[in-house]
C-alpha cells in the first residue's frame, strides 16, 4: 500500500462514535443504551419474526447485515428521542425513509469512491450536445 492511500485510509475514522442519523434532512439524536438492545431484539421479534438475544444481533452487525444495522440504528433513535423534545418515529417511518446515507461516515466514504469511479472528464475543443 501506498503511503499516499495509508494516510487517505487514517484520515477517514469510520469508527467515531455516532451520535446522530439525518433522515429526510432532519438530524435524530442518537442513545446507545441498554433501552436501544432491548429495542433491537423487539425489532426482530415484531418485524423480523425472530427472537434473538442482543449478542446475536451483535454479530450481525458486525458482519454487515442490514436488517441488524437497521434495527441497532432504530433502537438507537427511540432511546434518544427521550433525551430531546422531539417524538420517536415509528419503525414504519424509519424503514421507509432510512438511508445507509443517514450515517455521516458511510456517506462520506460512499461520495468519495464514486467520484474515484467517475471517468475523468475530458476538455476538448468541442462541446457535445
Amino acid at each position: 500500500m501506498t503511503e499516499k492511500m495509508q494516510d487517505e485510509i487514517r484520515g477517514v475514522d469510520i469508527t467515531r462514535p455516532l451520535d446522530h442519523l439525518e433522515i429526510d434532512g432532519k438530524e435524530y439524536p442518537l442513545a446507545f443504551d441498554m433501552a436501544s438492545m432491548r429495542i433491537a431484539e423487539d425489532v426482530y421479534e415484531l418485524q423480523y419474526n425472530r427472537i434473538l438475544g442482543f449478542a446475536t444481533i451483535a454479530r450481525h452487525l458486525a458482519a454487515g447485515r442490514i436488517g441488524a444495522i437497521m434495527a441497532v440504528l432504530y433502537g438507537a433513535l427511540v432511546s434518544g428521542a427521550t433525551t430531546g423534545e422531539a417524538e420517536p418515529m415509528t419503525w414504519g417511518e424509519f424503514y421507509d425513509k432510512f438511508k445507509l446515507t443517514s450515517i455521516p461516515a458511510v456517506k462520506d466514504l460512499l461520495l468519495k469512491n464514486l467520484k474515484k469511479a467517475l471517468p475523468a472528464v475530458e476538455t476538448g475543443e468541442g462541446n457535445p450536445q
